[in-house]
């Protein structure tokens, strides 16, 4: 039985949170009282929590071993469990006895803060892993130039030239990463103004042309369907995303292949599209194509890595997803597996 002070002390708790979901148990761990954000959680009616065990109230295993373990050792234990549907949230747990034998058990949420240490572990396994192969590539090409075992001109040149494709590799990735941190902390500034949708096409068809060449991929200009049209955008930035889509599909079609580039107006938005008849993306990945880092298949990527492209750090569509985003604007893909892929920008239209 809870002593009436200390349900006192308790509701004096719940008044004061701050945040942290309140438990009060009793000896045998059965609720005595939970607040509505407990009751929540559990996705159960306040007053039916009162005198359910804690692990048919909650179904957490973990939470229920950190009330034990107070209960048995008569003191302070702490902890953490999976709660919610499907365990998706997770919260440390302090369980504090009380002189009668129960409980009061708090739930601070920590998921956010999991989530993020998450991110950052996949993140700094992801740049290992794209440093790492460059740097070691650079290091015995070096180690055999140095070493005098070359002596034939060519191939000496050869190794020079691979030495500074890994460089440029190297700094490429370095600029994407510093050009996603920006536009992610939102330091980057966008000048939007009223964009001839025209322009930017022709742009980014001329830019890629060069590239697209040297790899025998044709590229060509869809012709406009529409005139007097113009997209709320800022030309350098929107220029870059379709740059960068322009990229991937030149660095996934099959030699021969073609990549085309153009746009469409509709009521409210204009859409801009890239289109290759490449290797396509299987449908299990479009999901998180635009997720950085992210890459469908290493091996898939190596056998047209002939000659570097950018975003080959899996950085390139989401640098893409986030200035379409900073315009308020939409990314998306439509793809089937050997068949090819169409990625497209929707922005704003300039009205009238």
């Amino acid at each position: 039985m809870i002593d009436p002070t200390a349900s006192a002390a308790f509701e004096a708790l719940l008044r004061r949170r701050g945040g942290d979901l309140l438990l009060l148990v009793d000896e045998g761990l059965r609720i005595v009282r939970a607040g509505p954000e407990a009751a929540a959680l559990s996705a159960r009616p306040e007053r039916s929590l009162v005198g359910m065990s804690l692990i048919a109230a909650f179904g957490s295993a973990s939470l229920d071993a950190v009330a034990r373990q107070a209960t048995s050792s008569d003191e302070p234990v702490a902890g953490e469990a999976d709660l919610g549907h499907l365990g998706e949230r997770q919260f440390a747990v302090d369980a504090v006895p009380l002189g009668d034998g129960g409980l009061v058990i708090s739930l601070h949420d920590i998921t956010s803060l999991r989530r993020m240490e998450r991110v950052r572990r996949d993140f700094v396994a992801n740049i290992s892993h794209e440093l790492r192969t460059p740097l070691t590539s650079i290091k015995l090409l070096a180690e055999t130039v140095t070493s005098g075992a070359i002596d034939d001109l060519a191939t000496m040149r050869d190794f020079a030239t691979q030495i500074e494709r890994e460089a440029d590799h190297l700094a490429q990735l370095v600029d994407e990463l510093l050009e996603l941190s920006m536009i992610e902390s939102g330091q980057t500034r966008l000048s939007i103004e009223a964009v001839d949708p025209e322009e930017i096409v022709a742009s980014a068809v001329g830019r890629i042309g060069p590239v697209a060449e040297r790899r025998t991929v044709k590229v060509r200009r869809l012709p406009a369907v529409a005139s007097e049209v113009r997209v709320l955008a800022d030309a350098d930035r929107l220029g870059q995303a379709i740059l960068n889509l322009a990229h991937n599909a030149v660095k996934y079609s099959h030699p021969g292949g073609e990549v085309r580039i153009g746009w469409a107006a509709a009521p409210d938005t204009v859409r801009f599209e890239v289109t290759d008849d490449g290797i396509g993306v299987p449908e299990a990945h479009q999901a998180r194509i635009f997720e950085r880092f992210y890459k469908v298949d290493r091996s898939r990527a190596r056998a047209r890595e002939e000659q570097p492209l950018s975003g080959s750090a899996g950085l390139g569509l989401a640098i893409v997803r986030h200035i379409a985003e900073a315009h308020r604007g939409s990314v998306g893909l439509s793809s089937a597996e050997g068949s090819g892929s169409t990625f497209w920008i929707e922005l704003p239209r300039a009205l009238d």
